[in-house]
């Protein structure tokens, strides 16, 4: 068995040199490389398929470091934009915080000559989460008294109930324990504004005591009577709301909202004495 192999490998052997022998000699007589042909034709394929698969790689390894740099980019915009963001906040804040203080002072200016004033800023709210109740900055080292009224340029904030020496607590007109008196600035009628335990989570008072045939409209502006002497006459209290009536058409009750928004409230000016 083995010696009809090794005869046929020495014959195999034979015949492809012999055919090698025969295409050199046409290559060299009629100069035409018939190896050199067979092989590309042979390899060919396997060259095509090769430089597509290389092409292939080349490109998904530029859309790879292309991706990355847009994605290098996008976070570096977004890092930008954020930044942008944060100072137009801080923009918008010390905007809004100019215009409060010169509000504020604008409004003390008003009162120069006639009414001594302390302004102070809010630091604490009630702790049922609600604003019957607000804490000051300042107390009686300011000269801040018990029964001081509180107010800013938009209007009536409240009265003060409790002094420390650093700190005060005002009593919100939204407090079911405030009233105070009113003047509806349309007609002159006259009438109270207290809190109420059923309105005042929902940052509204209650007005009472309308003289009957009073001519009331919804959004009708209030302001303060004088009456009482906590709160100087003409200070900005709310609006009417909704108006509740009775079967005859008689007033009950109206709902009032206040100038102030309680939820957006930074400083306020205490009115701590009259200047004879």
């Amino acid at each position: 068995m083995s010696s009809f192999f090794k005869k046929k490998g020495v014959q195999i052997a034979a015949v492809v040199t012999a055919a090698v022998l025969i295409l050199a000699g046409v290559a060299h007589f009629f100069g035409v490389n018939i190896i050199s042909d067979a092989l590309r034709t042979v390899l060919s394929p396997f060259q095509s398929g090769a430089a597509y698969i290389t092409n292939k790689v080349k490109d998904t390894t530029d859309f790879i470091r292309e991706m990355k740099s847009y994605k290098d980019e996008n976070e570096r915009l977004i890092t930008e934009i954020n930044e942008l963001k944060r100072q137009n906040r801080d923009v918008t804040n010390y905007r809004e915080e100019n215009e409060r203080l010169r509000e504020i002072m604008e409004l003390t200016d008003s009162m120069e000559g006639k009414y001594s004033t302390v302004t102070a800023t809010i630091i604490a709210y009630s702790s049922n989460n609600s604003y019957d109740t607000i804490q000051l900055s300042k107390g009686s080292l300011a000269g801040i008294a018990v029964g001081n009224a509180v107010i800013t340029p938009d209007g009536v904030v409240g009265k003060v109930v409790e002094t420390g020496p650093t700190w005060s607590v005002v009593s919100t007109i939204l407090n079911p324990d405030n009233a105070m008196g009113v003047k509806i600035t349309r007609t002159g009628d006259v009438a109270v504004v207290e809190g109420d335990d059923e309105f005042y989570k929902d940052n509204y008072c209650k007005m009472t005591f309308v003289d009957r045939g009073t001519n009331l409209i919804i959004g009708d502006l209030l302001e303060t009577s004088g009456s009482g002497g906590v709160y100087p006459a003409g200070l900005p209290v709310g609006a009417i709301r909704e108006i509740n009536s009775d079967a005859m058409g008689n007033m009950n009750y109206a709902t009032i909202e206040p100038l102030v928004d309680f939820a957006r409230l930074y400083e306020v000016v205490v009115i701590n004495g009259i200047n004879y």
